[in-house]
């Protein structure tokens, strides 16, 4: 609890801690008045790190340490008992925005490192808080103490509700590529077993999948966590509806798949591209917003709308048939696996590479098992076979899920100290 007529004020520094312009902007905020201050620190290992990552509790337990050392200092200069701690969150913006739904606060100070020094304090940071409704002061090491005025009022609550949510996606073991490898093959045979099969037609299984499509993001956008069933659900719904954009715009408006394939890749670089301009990550390991969970759905379906035609030019148009197109999707899979694990490639790039690649995969695994072609092979097993064959392999896999979390994200916290002032 802050002392009555004081000033709540949150300081959002990073590994420098202490710095001079961070004390004298606290000083010159002092001598306008008392305030309580509580410092917090972002989360500095990188956003891609897998939770389970070697060194992701080293770089908090780093935090912590700089932590421990910056509050004295901080405490003298604000005449004052402060509290402390580093935040599970990676970006500072939701770790801001975090703090501001458990404690509120009056203003905030905000001691920035150079993108070139630190990338994950973003040299924005107070351009961005400002929206927050606070008066903001910048202490960054590169120029005087400065204000920056808010833009924008807006409640801590309302700005902040869809950051209390834990990840809303699965965490990225083995599991989960197998269950995506089949969950895009159920895309590929379901729909043509609702199209042809059922007799449904492409239109009208078009928008029976978008409905039900409908239905079951409500229900996952209204979680505050990931629940593997519906995630799942949502998954292999996605996967039918992906390929039916395709198929539309194949069979329904001729459109030809050298043209197709080229549209969604740029729909998807599009897409990508605002993601990270929004919020300066594509990391699935923080998908705790709604705008976030947004982005990453649309993702998922343009890259199934992406691998369906991309799967389907390689094995029809280019004459190659399922069984090879399988080894090159397979190929191209192992070689970015290679190429993380190897060479370094950075891991938000691999996973959606892979991710990519997953769906052509699946996609001509589906048509080689259900397909028998004397031009492009296949076992012939039927769509509702295939169908039934996966779905079921995919609900025995989720209820193991449901039952040991396996791939539930780990969430921590790490406070250092809770003084008031």
């Amino acid at each position: 609890m802050s002392s009555p007529g004081r000033a709540r004020v949150l300081v959002v520094t990073d590994r420098t801690a202490a710095t001079p312009e961070l004390l004298e902007a606290i000083r010159r905020r002092v001598a306008h008045g008392p305030i309580h201050a509580r410092v917090l620190v972002p989360n500095p290992a990188p956003a891609e790190w897998h939770p389970r990552h070697p060194e992701r509790h080293d770089k908090v337990d780093e935090a912590r340490r700089v932590l421990e050392a910056a509050l004295p200092p901080v405490e003298e200069a604000v005449g004052g008992a402060v509290g402390g701690y580093v935040s599970i969150r990676h970006d500072p913006m939701d770790a801001i925005e975090e703090t501001l739904h458990d404690e509120p606060f009056d203003e905030l100070i905000i001691a920035t490192t150079p993108r070139h020094i630190e990338g994950w304090l973003h040299v924005d940071l107070p351009h961005r808080a400002s929206h927050l409704g606070l008066p903001v002061t910048s202490a960054s090491p590169d120029g005087p103490v400065g204000e920056t005025l808010p833009r924008r009022a807006q409640p801590a609550e309302r700005v902040s509700r869809g950051r209390r949510m834990l990840n809303k996606v699965p965490e990225v073991t083995l599991f989960f590529w197998v269950i995506k490898i089949m969950c895009t093959t159920v895309g590929e045979t379901a729909a043509d077993y609702l199209n042809d099969n059922l007799g449904f037609g492409l239109t009208n299984t078009t928008y029976f999948t978008g409905a039900l499509l409908a239905v079951l993001l409500l229900v996952q956008f209204r979680l505050r966590r990931y629940v593997p069933a519906v995630y799942w659900a949502v998954v292999v719904v996605i996967s039918v509806f992906g390929t039916l954009i395709t198929d539309n715009m194949t069979d329904g408006y001729n459109i030809p798949l050298t043209t197709s394939t080229p549209i969604f890749a740029v729909i998807l670089a599009v897409v990508f591209g605002v993601w990270y301009a929004v919020e300066r990550t594509l990391s699935i390991h923080t998908i705790f917003t709604t705008r976030r969970e947004a982005f990453y759905w649309l993702a998922i379906l343009f890259t199934f709308a992406l691998g369906t035609a991309a799967g389907d030019l390689s094995a029809e148009k280019f004459n190659l048939g399922y069984g090879p197109s399988i080894l090159i999707f397979g190929g191209l899979i192992a070689a970015v696996t290679a190429a993380y694990f190897l060479l370094g490639l950075n891991a938000v790039l691999a996973f959606w590479l892979a991710y990519i690649l997953t769906r052509p995969l699946g996609a001509s695994i589906g048509d080689f098992m259900s397909q028998n072609n004397p031009k492009y092979g296949g076992l012939g097993l039927g769509t509702t076979g295939t169908s039934y064959i996966f779905l079921g392999c995919i609900l025995a896999l989720v209820m193991y899920l449901s039952v040991t979390r396996r791939d539930v994200t780990e969430v921590t916290s790490a406070p250092v100290s809770e003084a008031a002032a």
